[in-house]
């Protein structure tokens, strides 16, 4: 496998910046057997997390070299952009790579497979002129380095390719190509790629942020004798809990594509979000807005927008918050989740029907940290027996 031979030639761009000289690990992972066979193996710290870094969108300039394996000093500099998806619980990743070739649009495909196994990694390629998959070039993580490797042939010859990754700054990844004509003796590097996430991206820091904290558990729920929720106030909940949500806001969400179905693929998305308080004491409302709404199933957002608007109401009888919530795509008022915060988590609770099954709902906000607050929502099929997490999101506030 080697990335995108249909690029060789008239490309031209903004020049690549000096970062894209990637530091070079050497082959200990790489045998070369005498029957000329590849023997990989992958290094001791090689984990399924080693690509945790990559999902999100990121700006890619790209310096090639001219002319392969011919002593050739000419660089061409280019750029593209890369949209990652993480796949199959977080143990691959899918991505697409744009650029423009000869002024038309030029589209390439990288699926990358952790295999438990042999704890290492193969990272496939194909592209729009081809159509074809590419052999996988396979390899591990030591530390921040990367190095995969495969036999291909180029130009009628055979020879190694070496793909390498370095994310010493996983926000500015660089991933660099060599080739060997002389079974691994020498190489010679013609590809680097400089990769900068894009600002707004989610990003590594706020993905740890965007799943379930074993430290926090679901209150159990309880049921009266006609089967409705029973739901008490802690005894610190007060009517000003969410004024931390007051001013204007940045989300980052990780919503999972289908609920109750046993998936494990996730859509990353950014909205924006406007709070204040209303009612005097007793009262909290936004307004949430995005054009990027997934839709059903994980399908990418229709860049339509999306607005929805929360009404927080504090019971000063009862002491608990009542969070309704209604969407512009159907104008109508959910039934509310209900419940109080307690050492700076809230759980708020409600019975509600999803695809004709009975669940139950929880949301949860977790502010022991006021600045990154993070909401996320659960459904229960079994009363509360067992939850399935479906939809995160961490906010940051707008200055």
């Amino acid at each position: 496998m080697f990335f995108s031979v249909a690029l060789a030639f008239g490309l031209a761009g903004l020049p690549l910046q000096a970062h894209c000289q990637t530091a070079v690990s050497a082959d200990n992972h790489l045998k070369i057997t005498s029957s000329g066979e590849l023997e990989i193996t992958s290094s001791a710290s090689s984990s399924a997390d080693d690509f945790n870094w990559y999902a999100g969108k990121w700006k890619v300039q790209n310096k090639k070299l001219t002319t392969r394996l011919s002593n050739s000093n000419d660089w061409t500099t280019f750029e593209a952009t890369d949209e990652v998806h993480s796949i199959l619980n977080g143990t691959a990743f899918m991505n697409q790579y744009k650029t423009t070739v000869d002024g038309k649009p030029f589209e390439g495909m990288s699926l990358t497979l952790f295999d438990a196994k042999t704890k290492l990694w193969k990272i496939y390629w194909a592209d729009s002129r081809s159509g074809v998959m590419d052999v996988p070039v396979v390899g591990s993580f030591d530390g921040k380095i990367g190095t995969f490797y495969s036999k291909d042939v180029y130009n009628g010859k055979p020879i190694l390719v070496k793909a390498q990754w370095d994310i010493t700054n996983p926000d500015k990844a660089v991933w660099s190509q060599a080739f060997s004509a002389d079974n691994g003796k020498t190489w010679e590097w013609n590809w680097h790629m400089s990769e900068e996430r894009l600002a707004g991206d989610v990003g590594p820091a706020r993905r740890k942020l965007l799943k379930a904290d074993p430290a926090l558990a679901i209150p159990a729920v309880t049921f009266d004798a006609h089967g409705e929720l029973k739901i008490t106030a802690s005894t610190s909940s007060l009517p000003r809990d969410f004024d931390f949500l007051v001013g204007r806001w940045k989300m980052y969400h990780r919503r999972l594509n289908k609920r109750l179905e046993n998936c494990q693929d996730w859509t990353e998305f950014e909205s924006t979000d406007e709070n204040f308080r209303i009612l005097g004491d007793v009262g909290d409302t936004d307004t949430y807005y995005t054009t990027e709404m997934p839709g059903p199933d994980g399908t990418r957002g229709s860049g339509k927008p999306f607005e929805g608007v929360t009404v927080r109401l504090f019971d000063t009888k009862t002491k608990l918050w009542s969070l309704y919530w209604v969407a512009s795509n159907v104008s109508t008022l959910d039934p509310p989740v209900v419940g109080s915060f307690e050492n700076n988590v809230g759980h708020f609770f409600c019975k509600d029907t999803f695809k004709g099954r009975d669940v139950i709902v929880v949301f949860r906000w977790d502010v022991r940290d006021k600045d990154k607050p993070v909401w996320s929502q659960a459904f229960s099929a079994d009363k509360g027996k067992t939850w399935e997490w479906n939809w995160y999101n961490v906010s940051e506030r707008i200055k």
